[in-house]
């Protein structure tokens, strides 16, 4: 009994899945199911069907919100009768027996070297052998081909092994390969080797065939033939390689191959042949490349990583405090209060709460509160449904709905308009959101809160509700400014260098002339403005050891060390500001990139110092 499940309403993918008595078939939000639901009523992994005593069962595993069987919710696990509708959130999903001799939709590659070519043959057609004979050869040999590739790590070979296919396997007495691709430059290849690559490809042919954007048979195109490229020529095709991207989902041309013939036309069959492998082909380099930019990725991730496994760098005493408190606080459930400076590396600690606790395989997102727009708030956080508002064309999730099952962060808290801040503490102690216009929804979310304020001062302002400020200092972590830590500066230069050495795949160092100079400044930006003056200086030096000089420090004056202000932490940070904005003439956003900061960050700190613009 051969049966199938056909997703007929919801965004899903694929469309269907047919069922396997070996291997279940799991439904739910997360990309690794066979069927993925994207449904805010969906848990990741929502429920599975699978063969058992001559049947298929569903087994519910959402204790949440079930799964609907012909309308009916169930818990557990029940026989499937064909057809049956499955109900997952909005999602429609029907289970049904294969009737006899419906084929699938998508046709393999057998099947679609079956269909017979559009491409008419007026003369001199040539008689070809057995058409089933004729496949099978065709088909191994398309087959050996794609192997290889999967194993080729160098386009220029790849490349070369398509032309000695159809060299082989054509009547052609000349092939040629010509790169269109204006991101990945391919060398010109022509063959047979003793040609010289001095052999001109036809332009004509080229031009004509990425106009179309489709292959051209000389032998459909007479007009093309009295071309002076084309006129010795008793037939030619140009095959472009055409592939569609995974980022933008445009069609980009990487390249032509041409085969030429003096003697004799091509057959259909050759010609059919031919689009396939070059379709292969296209798809070959272009999994190459990914995969090569893959692996340089890798690579750079694994310099960074492999210095230090934790993401908190350092090894005084202030950092090691704060090490050991996110080991204490990691596997509690309970919501953390992370403060600090902006640019300490806030968000780090939270990632290392994260990747610590039992939640390290749910999803984390990472929220700054000052970016959210105050009238769409609530949408934002909590979510919205159809209508809700005008242009709301289609429900669309909010941010704890996102993280369930996960961690929620939430920089910049202080920022959260005060309407929110009421609505956040209710779902801190309920663990229920409800989306614009819509019900309830239960979310099982850890969150993780950060501010650069002082939330004691807030409150007594009447900016941020006590009740909330409550509800969250339950666990504190407080992360030191880089100045009350200066003995790791070493450490943290040595850490961003090797991550701009795997970035710019060249190892940089710096001299001690370098940490000297660092070491007197007072770092208003933190973490964060050392990493942008240590990028900096790394454009800027002539060589792999970066040198004092070529380290700008924004309070460096005619060569001297401005000595910055005794006064406390406020003082310091007028002081910065209004000296980044003297020195950028205004510019905030350039101001910001300075100091090492969010431009929002430092609109509001402009404004709390009411600073003259």
């Amino acid at each position: 009994m051969d049966a199938r499940l056909v997703l007929q309403i919801g965004n899903g993918a694929p469309n269907t899945v047919v069922l396997s008595k070996v291997q279940p078939v799991t439904l739910g939000r997360n990309p690794q199911n066979h069927l993925v639901i994207q449904d805010e009523h969906a848990s990741r992994f929502h429920a599975e069907v699978y063969f058992k005593s001559g049947a298929y069962h569903l087994k519910n595993h959402s204790q949440k919100n079930g799964t609907k069987v012909n309308g009916e919710r169930i818990m557990d696990t029940v026989q499937l009768v064909s057809p049956t509708r499955i109900n997952i959130g909005d999602y429609l999903i029907v289970y049904e027996q294969i009737p006899q001799g419906i084929e699938d939709n998508n046709k393999t590659l057998a099947e679609g070297l079956q269909v017979e070519s559009k491409i008419n043959v007026s003369t001199e057609e040539i008689v070809e052998p057995s058409s089933t004979k004729f496949m099978l050869d065709e088909l191994a040999i398309l087959f050996s081909f794609v192997s290889e590739s999967v194993l080729e790590d160098n386009p220029r070979e790849l490349v070369g092994k398509a032309l000695a296919v159809l060299l082989k396997h054509s009547v052609a007495e000349k092939v040629g390969f010509i790169s269109l691709d204006q991101e990945e430059f391919i060398p010109k290849q022509v063959l047979p080797v003793e040609t010289s690559l001095d052999f001109e490809l036809s332009k004509t042919l080229t031009i004509e065939a990425i106009r179309r954007q489709q292959n051209i048979w000389l032998l459909e195109e007479q007009v093309l033939a009295e071309s002076e490229s084309l006129q010795s020529l008793r037939d030619a095709v140009c095959f472009l390689l055409q592939v569609k991207s995974i980022k933008d989902g445009e069609v980009h041309i990487l390249g032509a191959i041409h085969l030429y013939s003096s003697k004799r036309l091509f057959s259909k069959k050759v010609v059919r042949f031919g689009k396939y492998l070059v379709e292969c082909l296209a798809n070959g380099l272009y999994m190459l490349r990914q995969r090569r930019a893959l692996e340089a990725d890798n690579s750079r991730l694994k310099m960074i990583v492999g210095y230090d496994k934790n993401l908190i760098v350092g090894s005084g005493a202030a950092i090691k405090k704060v090490k050991l408190e996110i080991q204490k606080v990691a596997p509690r459930k309970s919501t953390v209060l992370i403060t600090g400076e902006s640019g300490v590396g806030k968000e780090l600690v939270a990632l290392e709460l994260h990747n610590k606790s039992s939640r390290s395989q749910g999803p984390m997102v990472s929220v700054n509160c000052a970016t959210i727009t105050q009238s769409l708030a609530d949408a934002e956080l909590f979510g919205h449904i159809q209508g809700a508002f005008t242009g709301a064309n289609k429900s669309i999730p909010g941010y704890f709905q996102r993280a369930d099952e996960g961690t929620l962060f939430l920089d910049e808290i202080a920022e959260l308009p005060l309407e929110c801040q009421s609505k956040l503490l209710r779902v801190l102690e309920t663990g229920k959101v409800r989306p614009l216009r819509g019900d309830e929804i239960e979310v099982d979310v850890r969150v993780i809160v950060a501010t650069n304020r002082k939330l004691e001062e807030e409150v007594a302002a009447g900016r941020f509700r006590k009740d909330l400020f409550y509800r969250l200092h339950v666990c504190c972590i407080r992360v030191p400014a880089l100045r009350e830590h200066l003995e790791d500066l070493p450490e943290l230069v040595d850490f961003f260098l090797v991550q701009f050495s795997g970035e710019y795949r060249k190892q940089f160092l710096a001299s001690p002339d370098v940490i000297i100079k660092l070491q007197k400044y007072a770092w208003p930006g933190n973490i964060r403005q050392l990493k942008s003056v240590l990028e900096c200086g790394v454009n800027q030096a002539s060589s792999a050891t970066i040198q004092a000089q070529d380290v700008e420090i924004p309070s460096l004056d005619k060569g001297q060390i401005e000595e910055r202000p005794e006064e406390n932490l406020e003082d310091l940070e007028l002081w910065a500001i209004k000296r980044a904005l003297v020195k950028t003439k205004g510019n905030q956003t350039q101001a910001a990139k300075l100091l090492g900061i969010h431009r929002e960050t430092l609109m509001s700190k402009i404004k709390k110092y009411e600073v003259e613009k």
